[in-house]
């Protein structure tokens, strides 16, 4: 009788690899491949790990901002925050750089910008600088100061 063999469990810094370098792939082709890539990987991937979602989420802001999809946007950005305990419980100390190198707060902004919501683009400014991301953000929270 064979032996049954057990499936191979990979690191979240593996799937999050393997995210990323999935994703460049097919975005050398576009933003249209780049969404369809990971449309099926997060569809498929139901055992994703829910670190590797909030990745997922802010790669898929960035794509449909490229798409002017500010709506799908904003469904990737809301994705993203709930999702990104978990990316900090799963990465531990390579949680700060991660969070430093997503885009979803800025494609948010962007997104309600252009639906004419500034008084939620500011909301994102003042969530971005509780989690200390960078004096940059202050400028962006006083452009749209007005809108209080």
């Amino acid at each position: 009788m064979a032996r049954r063999l057990e499936p191979v469990k990979k690191s979240l810094k593996d799937v999050l690899d393997d995210l990323q370098g999935g994703y460049r792939e097919a975005a050398i082709a576009g933003p249209v491949p780049a969404l369809k890539y990971l449309t099926r990987t997060m569809e498929g991937q139901h055992s994703l790990p829910n670190a590797a979602k909030a990745a997922a989420y802010d790669l898929l802001a960035e794509t449909r901002a490229q798409l002017q999809d500010w709506p799908g946007v904003e469904e990737a950005l809301q994705g993203f925050l709930k999702h990104l305990p978990d990316l900090e419980l799963g990465l531990g100390h390579g949680y700060r750089a991660a969070l430093e190198a997503t885009t979803a707060l800025e494609r948010g902004v962007q997104a309600r910008s252009e639906a004419g919501d500034f008084a939620g683009a500011l909301e994102i400014c003042e969530k971005a600088l509780e989690m200390e991301l960078g004096a940059h953000w202050s400028a962006k929270r006083d452009s749209l100061g007005w809108a209080r």
